[in-house]
């Protein structure tokens, strides 16, 4: 198996580098100085996965007559970025090949199958968290359950995708092919609905409003949202019912993350594009076509354009005496 990483942040480097590591063949394109300095002396992971130290990465050919073409292709970029990357991935995959969105949020999907096929494109949910800390080293920092891969058509090549499920395990990142990828695709949305712009908005880790009674209710209510928005687009969601999922997302789900600062929180401080647009505003535009009322979530979407905004390059300070 060829694989090649498209975008080098955290993830892509994390799922690349195991890979290298465990000694696949893989190649890594991207951009900026984090991608300069894998190229160039190579990549440090480190965190609660252990420590690697990897040599310079290899890079594809040049699309080209004789150009070798990769069996999977894991997309990592940002959501927004989802439209040129595959404009970008499609000289270099394989007739039969995969390419995998490792990506948050929704619209992904669609837009690769737009562009590749059904059956050819593969879903993963992912969380576990990782910082780029500086330029050629990435740290692992929280993990909460398995990659988990799926296609979206019954025609998408089950044993290849084991295959790559048992490539992923073999580098340490537990990982599993299951049937309905969507359910848990869209149950990864909630819970960074749920968690992320707030955080960002409010400056605090996930941990700090799970323990709130104001902050508590708020999620609550973008939950609630959410399932009627899922409900209206026929995703099948589990638990069931938002009431029993928001007792298993305090319970379960955000203490083994309290720690975690959302990453909204982290593109806001770097004046970086947020992902708000694929979660909390994507559940917005499905809300209308639906004619289901989100003003939770449109609450926090606004607020989080606000953010964006004010803190990107050039932006006006606030000023006063």
């Amino acid at each position: 198996m060829r694989y090649l990483i498209l975008g080098t942040g955290a993830l892509g480097s994390v799922f690349g580098g195991l890979l290298k590591h465990s000694g696949q063949s893989v190649a890594f394109l991207g951009r900026g100085p984090h991608f300069e300095e894998l190229k160039g002396r190579g990549l440090v992971i480190d965190g609660i996965w252990g420590e690697y130290r990897l040599g310079p990465v290899a890079t594809p050919e040049a699309p080209g007559a004789d150009l070798k073409l990769y069996d999977v292709i894991l997309l990592c970029v940002k959501s927004f970025h989802t439209q040129e990357a595959c404009r970008q991935a499609r000289p270099y995959l394989a007739d039969d090949g995969l390419i995998i969105s490792v990506q948050n949020g929704l619209g992904n999907l669609e837009i690769i199958a737009g562009a590749f096929g059904l059956a050819r494109t593969i879903g993963a949910r992912v969380i576990f968290g990782a910082q780029v800390m500086e330029p050629g080293r990435v740290t692992v920092t929280v993990y909460a359950d398995r990659v988990l891969l799926g296609g979206l058509s019954p025609e998408a090549p089950g044993e290849m995708l084991e295959v790559v499920a048992a490539d992923l395990n073999r580098a340490g990142i537990p990982a599993a092919v299951v049937d309905n990828i969507l359910t848990h695709i869209w149950a990864k949305v909630i819970y960074n609905c749920a968690l992320n712009p707030l955080g960002a908005i409010l400056g605090g880790p996930y941990g700090v409003l799970g323990e709130d009674p104001e902050t508590r209710e708020l999620m609550r209510r973008i939950i609630e949202e959410i399932y009627q928005v899922a409900g209206g687009k026929q995703v099948s969601l589990s638990p069931a019912g938002a009431a029993e999922y928001f007792q298993h997302f305090l319970e379960d789900l955000v203490p083994p993350t309290a720690s975690h600062w959302p990453s909204m929180w982290q593109d806001l401080r770097a004046g970086r594009r947020t992902e708000i647009e694929a979660l909390n505003g994507a559940i917005c535009r499905y809300g209308a076509e639906l004619g289901v009322a989100t003003p939770y979530n449109e609450a926090v979407s606004r607020l989080m354009r606000f953010l964006e905004a004010r803190s990107r390059p050039g932006a006006p300070s606030s000023g006063g005496d």
